[in-house]
């Protein structure tokens, strides 16, 4: 890196040379999880006098500087003062006394080689080890030595089997990667697999993978065509009660899943579905999370590169979107960055615009986003402001690629843009998609008050932090709740919002399957593993995608690429209906393993619980409650015997009998 490519909010110039002898004894790969030692040696060549600190630098991702239990220790022939970083990557030695040549100071990390330290994430881009000085008088650190690391991962330990969602009547890709315990791509995994499915589809039988990949190029196929759906009225019968629900013929021939093993390792596709509805709209179901950070743009561990890598290569995402905060912050998890708020320049965005059109293809779309982070507090304090709400939401805002590039950087922390009516209005005439993030969250929840539902079409019910879907805890709670800043109190209040889920992910390693317990914490609040939105479109590129958000056309999970339809006469999630008879709801729903419950959900509460035999289940339920003249909104909420869960968008219906 030339100093002229350092940003301004870095603490550090880079000049290596070599007058002072620095050794950094340190793989030059590193198998994640392991219990790797980090030695680095500084013998002086030249004189430094007091107070001149030093200050080592290990990979980000790894675990943290810890002083206690010699975890990290300091060895030196001069005294010195070992201090710790703001950073959880930096530790500092300041001199007590003057430095002469031949004196040496040895920094060791994990030597006994007693924990896992080199961290759970195998990243795209190389981390480092770096070793820098600073003389008293100097404002800036001077890096002077640095080791690049390449991680890779450990043994693949299951497979992610992806296959499009929406079968149109014409032969299919079938994916598959090899992933390890942290979700990470087993690059070194070569073999033949074998494959299984459901009885009506035609798949081969075995497939060689390399380097952890296979792609089978318009190999699968169903075998008939699509069956004729079940009748209503035998829906309306055949499920009744709390006993495990039949299932009907046309979920077996029109609804497929493949399964793959090696050995021990295994794993299962998604549904695929032979569905008429959205199959005439030349609709597909398409994956991605739009709520990453990175370490380059806001307070993430990992780079542009890296998420989005790890998006399009190793999980298998259709789209992915960086939605670092805009104006930057301190990051506790890299080296070398000030304290303070670093507003976003027109350099950093195009940057972020340019990453995005080096990943984006016909089979992967890499949207540009920001998060506006608004705050009371910047309001009241930092602009001493009087704020008019109580409460300032976090909001994600996604553009079409070939746009980008003129959209509105909106800073939250000055008085032009502090404020969501600020922000509404730079975005008018825009083509953008805007998210509430986290809504029931204190620090970064809504009052929806502040929310113009002409602007904001949905609602992420889902991310790391955990479900916003309704107050007082229940499933995956966030750490705070606010009352009355839940998604269904905002759909009680007549706002129209369709569901997504969303990651919020600081690893950039968005979607990944792995449990968020597994790996190190950025954050107390990030509890669980990221959500992924499945967007309905007609294409594959960041307009079409954000058209579809703004008309509704999504929904949520956790992580899985569940199927979930909800139906009322031929509306269908997303949308709004006037009924001129008491309506029959018709929900289909097949998961990526056995579904402990399906439930219908009418204006905030359970009106109907459905518990399929297996994986799947189609049944109706007629609202005869719904009066003439009344309002209300229906979703389905389905949860698995594995505990992830997801959440259909509402239809909206007005009620109109004659």
């Amino acid at each position: 890196m030339n100093n002229s490519d350092i940003p301004s909010y870095y603490d550090y110039r880079e000049v290596i040379e070599d007058e002072d002898n620095i050794e950094i004894n340190v793989d030059s790969e590193v198998v994640v999880n392991s219990r790797t030692h980090i030695k680095i040696i500084f013998t002086a060549k030249k004189e430094y006098p007091v107070r001149t600190q030093f200050r080592f630098i290990i990979p980000y991702g790894w675990r943290a500087i810890n002083l206690q239990n010699d975890f990290c220790t300091v060895d030196s022939s001069v005294e010195g003062t070992v201090k710790a970083s703001n950073s959880q990557i930096e530790l500092l030695y300041v001199l007590k006394e003057h430095i002469n040549k031949g004196d040496v100071i040895e920094f060791n990390y994990n030597k006994s080689k007693t924990q896992h330290s080199a961290g759970e994430l195998a990243y795209f881009d190389t981390v480092f080890c770096a070793f820098d000085v600073k003389y008293p008088k100097d404002k800036l650190f001077t890096r002077i030595s640095k080791k690049e690391i390449k991680m890779i991962s450990e043994k693949a330990s299951f497979f992610l089997v992806k296959l499009p969602t929406i079968y149109h009547g014409v032969p299919v890709d079938i994916q598959i990667v090899a992933l390890d315990n942290f979700g990470n791509r087993d690059y070194n995994f070569n073999s033949e697999i074998n494959i299984e499915g459901n009885d009506c589809l035609s798949f081969p039988y075995t497939a060689e993978m390399e380097h952890g990949y296979a792609k089978l190029e318009e190999s699968l196929t169903f075998k008939n065509i699509c069956d004729k759906h079940t009748k209503v009225k035998n829906l309306l019968r055949d499920n009744k009660g709390y006993e495990d629900f039949p299932v009907v013929k046309e979920l077996r021939s029109n609804i497929g899943k493949l399964y793959v093993s090696c050995g021990d390792l295994n794993g299962t596709s998604n549904p695929i579905v032979w569905d008429n509805d959205y199959a005439k709209q030349s609709l597909q179901v398409y994956w991605g999370d739009t709520h990453i950070h990175t370490r380059e743009f806001s307070d993430g561990i990992g780079t542009g590169r890296d998420g989005f890598h790890y998006a399009k290569k190793e999980i298998l995402h259709d789209f992915a979107a960086l939605g670092d905060h805009l104006n930057q912050r301190f990051n506790r998890w890299m080296e070398g960055k000030k304290t303070g708020l670093f507003p976003y320049t027109q350099q950093v965005w195009r940057s972020l615009v340019n990453l995005c059109k080096e990943f984006t293809d016909d089979k992967f779309s890499a949207i540009p986003a920001y998060e506006w982070s608004g705050r009371v507090i910047y309001a009241k304090l930092l602009l001493n402001l009087d704020c008019p709400y109580d409460m300032i939401s976090d909001k994600v805002i996604l553009f079409p690629l070939n746009s980008a590039k003129n959209a509105p950087l909106i800073d939250y922390a000055s008085k032009e843009g502090c404020y969501q009516d600020q922000l509404y209005e730079s975005l008018k005439g825009m083509e953008c998609a805007i998210i509430s993030h986290t809504p029931i969250s204190w620090s970064m929840g809504t009052s929806w008050s502040e929310v113009n539902n002409d602007y904001e079409k949905v609602v992420e019910i889902y991310s790391q932090h955990g479900s916003s879907e309704e107050y007082g805890g229940g499933y995956r709670p966030l750490i705070t709740n606010r009352k009355g800043s839940s998604v269904q109190a905002a759909l009680n209040k007549g706002f129209k919002l369709a569901f997504i889920g969303g990651g919020d992910d600081h690893y950039t390693h968005p979607g990944r399957s792995v449990k968020q317990y597994k790996l190190r914490k950025v954050a107390a609040s990030l509890r669980y593993k990221p959500g992924i939105a499945g967007i309905f479109s007609d294409q594959l590129n960041s307009i079409s995608l954000i058209k579809s958000l703004n008309e509704r056309k999504c929904y949520a999970t956790t992580g899985n690429r569940m199927w979930i339809k909800i139906k009322i006469n031929s509306t269908l999630m997303g949308q709004q209906t006037i009924v001129s008879e008491p309506p029959i709801i018709i929900i289909t729903v097949c998961g990526t393993t056995q579904v402990e419950s399906v439930e219908l959900i009418k204006n905030g509460k359970v009106i109907a619980v459905r518990a399929p035999a297996d994986d799947r289940i189609k049944f109706a339920y007629k609202d005869d409650e719904l009066k003439s003249g009344e309002e209300a909104y229906y979703y389905i909420r389905v949860t698995q015997f594995d505990g992830e869960r997801g959440w259909s968008s509402p239809i909206w219906v007005r009620a109109n009998f004659n």
